[in-house]
């Protein structure tokens, strides 16, 4: 006796093709979580001061060094 070849329909989401390639479309936004407020980036004058109070303190180094380790210390808290 033979059996009967079946075939499930199933309900899916519909897809974008592109070229060859098939993707599905996503239904649902994407959520953004804002930055926590002690996370955020520091401001460019905010570096600037810190970078000029390391300069005055006379522990600095160059500039650049200066500048990089008030990013640091600005963007750690």
């Amino acid at each position: 006796m033979a059996r009967k070849a079946t075939t499930k329909t199933t309900k899916s989401q519909p897809s974008v093709s592109v070229g060859s390639v098939s993707t599905p479309v996503r239904n649902s936004a994407i959520p953004k979580s804002p930055l926590p407020a002690a996370k955020q980036s520091a401001t460019r004058e905010q570096i600037a001061q810190r970078a000029y109070q390391i300069h005055l303190t006379g522990q600095g180094g160059s500039e650049l060094e200066n500048w990089l380790q008030s990013e640091r210390e600005l963007n750690s808290i």
